[in-house]
């Protein structure tokens, strides 16, 4: 679970702290950062997949030409705060627990600096800690696993296509940590992993890691993409929804997973469908029908978007082979208002069955409405004040006020007319009339 994110002039944050719950809303006008902060994230994806910084911020072919990778919007020359030439990415991610109540955090760090026109970009600095916490009280631990500037290491960067990393002091007489050199050029997490003479231990945090950021899922699903055929045996949900008709078949396998595929169709559409049938077409692809109470059968060809949408949402989250934290861009889009309630239930459930994340943005107000008071603790606005270029992250949860004026106000409301990011900025000036104040 991806639990925390530091953004250090990284396109429009010049710098924020961002928290994450297991469901987490994300609201905000347009322009006001929400895509940059999907492009944080898909960063750290990138850097699960071992891309090099120029293929994360750029592209990546495979030897075909075929595009593996799009880049990050902007690429290099736009991916540092109003033309900043170095920006840095911290996030934290925390393991399972254990049945003792206690859990463990990786704390991940990289420091990037951005070429010019003759240059690449490179790795200047970058660190892996772990902490260890115990979940009922406020004890807790941290150590570092490895890092370019690991205190009492004394480490010297004089390599320009390198970065030296130290491990910390440790062993029976407390030796000197081992310092290593790896490519700057992508990200050491990487490549420590791939190397057989570093620590064992630094080996399986980074596995770890690179597990949790592969396992990011960016998914804007496109019914038009959705309901085309797909080649039997696919077992992974493209980003747009393709494969959607052999992954649902996979999952309809388990009886368990289809019933509930079945009921939530029921719950969220007005077919009445029964059941799920299966039949390839003259090039062996597959494709799903609908088979309703009434013996009427549809295809995914003519079944509605929002219809496929949903279905599609919902194949994704039950895969188990597809992603462990999902990022959805407008992922109510085509669901009608009545069924908002009921998609959100469906996710929540899903996330605690599964174990799995989900961030959202929405630009509907209606939605902020059935928020539970866990999801909605969670929720976040990103917002800009017009006089200044940055973007800026709070929990709604958290602005003055916030629960005296939801007794007589609907937030739907409040984020419809504005309120709430007219709170923000004015508590903001608050914050600064009184920091001046206390310094005269």
């Amino acid at each position: 679970m991806l639990t925390q994110i530091n953004l250090v002039n990284f396109k429009s944050f010049k710098e924020v702290e961002i928290n994450f719950g297991h469901i987490v809303v994300i609201v905000g006008t347009n322009a006001s950062g929400k895509s940059n902060l999907r492009d944080a994230l898909r960063f750290l994806h990138g850097i699960g997949l071992g891309y090099t910084l120029v293929e994360i911020l750029g592209k990546k072919t495979n030897p075909d030409g075929i595009l593996q990778w799009k880049g990050i919007r902007g690429g290099i020359r736009e991916a540092g705060f109003q033309g900043q030439s170095v920006f840095k990415i911290k996030c934290v991610i925390r393991k399972a627990y254990s049945p003792k109540g206690i859990y463990s955090e990786y704390h991940y760090q990289v420091i990037i600096e951005l070429s010019n026109k003759y240059q690449e970009p490179k790795i200047i600095g970058e660190s892996l800690d772990i902490e260890t916490r115990a979940e009922k009280t406020s004890l807790s631990t941290r150590e570092p696993i490895w890092s370019s500037s690991l205190k009492g290491a004394f480490i010297t960067q004089d390599k320009t296509d390198f970065i030296r990393i130290a491990y910390p002091r440790g062993g029976e007489y407390d030796a000197k940590g081992k310092i290593s050199d790896f490519y700057s050029d992508r990200p050491v997490l990487s490549q420590l992993c791939k190397r057989e003479k570093e620590p064992e231990k630094a080996q399986h945090a980074c596995t770890e890691v690179l597990k949790a950021l592969e396992h990011i899922r960016f998914l804007d699903l496109d019914p038009d993409t959705v309901r085309q055929p797909s080649i039997p045996g696919a077992k992974i949900l493209g980003d747009r929804g393709e494969n959607f008709s052999s992954v649902l078949f996979s999952i309809c396998q388990d009886k368990n997973l289809k019933l509930t595929l079945l009921d939530w169709l029921d719950a969220l559409t007005p077919m009445d469908v029964i059941d799920f049938k299966f039949e390839t077409d003259h090039s062996g692809e597959l494709l799903v029908y609908f088979i309703e109470s009434n013996g009427h059968t549809i295809s995914a060809l003519s079944a509605s978007d929002g219809t496929l949408r949903f279905l599609a949402l919902v194949t994704a989250l039950l895969n188990p082979d597809s992603g462990q934290i999902y990022f959805f861009e407008e992922f109510d889009n085509g669901i009608h208002p009545t069924r908002l309630r009921l998609l959100l239930q469906l996710i929540q459930q899903v996330c605690q069955q599964q174990q799995i994340q989900v961030i959202c943005t929405t630009h509907n107000p209606v939605m902020l409405t059935f928020l539970n008071k866990e999801v909605g603790n969670d929720a976040l606005l990103i917002y800009r004040n017009e006089d200044t270029p940055d973007s800026r992250v709070k929990r709604i949860s958290t602005l003055p006020d916030i629960e005296e004026v939801l007794k007589s106000q609907n937030l739907a409301r409040l984020h419809a007319s504005g309120w709430l990011e007219n709170v923000a900025l004015f508590s903001e000036a608050d914050t600064d009339i009184t920091a001046e104040e206390k310094q005269q």
